[in-house]
């Protein structure tokens, strides 16, 4: 063994002394590079793969998760100046889950967590001013959840409570947004928003929460929380409801009177009068009276009298002349009162009416014809019946025939047979122009082949063919051709012989009938 890596090694010194000096420099090159590519792919083999775990993160972020890393010796790598920050792959669920128990990343703001803890010698300006930072974060954080906010902002503006009401100023806030690339907000999306934070926000009117975007427009400004406007909007909305009320009950009407006097004879018109008062109606009804309670008292009382001596104390024995009645007397009275409660039986009955209610129809109905009475009498009944009118609460119903008058349509229609016509006039017209541009190509073509056919009969009668090659080729066309195409050439013979024994006067000819074409 030691003797063959001996004669190895004296073969390779061998080798490399016969080669040129460029042979080595190649060599050498191509080692070193062989080995820094080995060397690179061991180091990414056993290099951790990184991947983000947040990104677009604020400074202050940035920073706090950082030092939560290196506090918990997870390693880490930092991209896009600082805002992303990269951990193994394998670590990225579980650091993410950690982080997020801690409060972090709080996305720059701070929210009701700043109250977990209570601060030793706080005053109340101090824990004011807390709670509008934790409630303008709180804010924050909601409207990011949007899916066309990228970042949002929220400055809230509480006044000092006053001890006079009129001195009191009204609470305001401002909300920033970045939109994300491509989307926008909607009327009805900014005014969630305005809601969103006004009822956030204790004495906070929508009036008083303005909404920007990143290039300072105003997305709240159309928006209009006035009782005005909401009155306005209210007296908009009742107006369709009572415009579809009255085309729904319309279309039904005309639909069923056209089934009886045809398509387009009948006219109708609804007009309706809605109720949109919501109307509380209470109810109370008395029946008979039964007794509640009774309550009896009775009174009796008895006295006597005797004659008056004399020199007694009193009226009867020291008035001089003074007669008392003499004798003795007894009385007895007695007295009895009853009191008796009733009670009647009270039902009561509270019924709330909701809003739409009809309170007035008028419905026109047109006929285009002239109609009796008794037709008059029958269509009046339907239309009666079908849209529910009620004579007790002033509904009317009118019904009237008479031809219409059709002039207009009348005159549309003549128009529009004017312009089918002058289409018609136009379409055969330029398929005229297009036959007859056929029609001249095909006389030109026909000239054409006519001027080549006199044309080469005088070729054949300038230079006549060999008799032999002649003979050759009427057997080869004889056995092929038809009856006619014999003919032809029989004649074709014929004007050759002719052409042969004459050739001056077969030119003469030729030459005036091109003259003539």
């Amino acid at each position: 063994m030691g003797e063959y890596l001996l004669q190895l090694k004296t073969k390779i010194v061998g080798l490399w002394n016969n080669m040129t000096r460029n042979q080595k420099i190649v060599i050498i090159v191509s080692a070193l590079f062989l080995v820094g590519t080995l060397a690179v792919l061991v180091r990414g083999a056993t290099r951790p793969d990184y991947a983000p775990l947040f990104t677009q993160l604020d400074p202050q972020d940035a920073g706090k998760t950082v030092e939560w890393l290196k506090e918990n010796k997870i390693p880490y790598q930092l991209a896009d100046g600082g805002t992303t920050i990269l951990v193994p792959s394998k670590d990225v669920d579980q650091t993410r889950i950690s982080l997020s128990s801690e409060g972090y990343p709080t996305g720059g703001v701070v929210g009701f967590e700043a109250f977990d803890q209570t601060k030793f010698g706080e005053t109340d300006t101090d824990r004011r001013a807390r709670f509008i930072r934790a409630l303008q974060g709180e804010l924050t954080r909601t409207i990011e959840r949007f899916s066309e906010v990228d970042k949002a902002r929220v400055h809230i503006v509480l006044p000092e409570p006053s001890l006079f009401l009129e001195e009191q100023k009204n609470a305001t806030a401002a909300v920033w947004l970045q939109l994300k690339p491509t989307k926008t907000l909607d009327e009805n999306q900014v005014k969630g928003l305005v809601k969103l934070v006004a009822n956030s926000v204790e004495g906070l009117s929508p009036e008083n929460v303005t909404v920007v975007d990143m290039n300072g427009n105003i997305l709240s400004e159309s928006l209009d929380f006035s009782k005005e406007a909401q009155q306005q909007k209210l007296s908009m909305t009742q107006l369709e409801i009572q415009k579809t009320f009255q085309a729904d009950l319309q279309r039904s009407l005309q639909s069923m009177l056209e089934k009886v006097v045809g398509i387009g004879k009948v006219v109708c018109r609804v007009r309706a009068e809605l109720d949109f008062d919501q109307i509380q109606k209470k109810t109370e009804n008395y029946g008979d009276k039964h007794v509640l309670s009774e309550q009896k008292t009775e009174q009796s009382s008895s006295s006597s009298n005797t004659a008056t001596p004399q020199n007694t104390p009193g009226t009867a024995g020291n008035i001089p002349g003074y007669v008392a009645t003499g004798g003795n007397s007894n009385s007895q009275s007695s007295s009895s009162d009853v009191v008796r409660n009733y009670v009647h039986d009270k039902e009561e009955t509270v019924q709330t009416v909701a809003p739409g209610s009809v309170k007035r129809l008028s419905v026109s109905v047109m006929i285009d014809k002239a109609i009796n009475q008794q037709q008059q009498k029958a269509i009046e009944e339907a239309v009666v019946n079908a849209a529910g009118i009620n004579r007790d609460r002033g509904d009317q119903v009118s019904v009237i025939g008479m031809p219409f008058n059709t002039e207009y349509q009348q005159e549309m229609a003549r128009e529009m047979a004017q312009a089918d016509r002058k289409q018609t006039i136009i379409l055969f017209g330029s398929l005229g122009a297009v036959l007859l541009l056929i029609i001249v190509a095909v006389i030109l073509r026909v000239r054409m082949l006519k001027k080549e056919q006199l044309e080469e009969l005088g070729e054949i009668a300038t230079t006549p063919l060999p008799l032999k090659a002649m003979e050759e080729i009427i057997e080869i066309e004889e056995k092929e051709l038809t009856p006619e195409e014999k003919e032809k050439i029989r004649i074709k013979e014929q004007v050759e012989k002719v052409a042969g024994e004459n050739p001056a006067d077969v030119a003469q000819l030729l030459k005036t009938w091109l003259a003539e074409e």
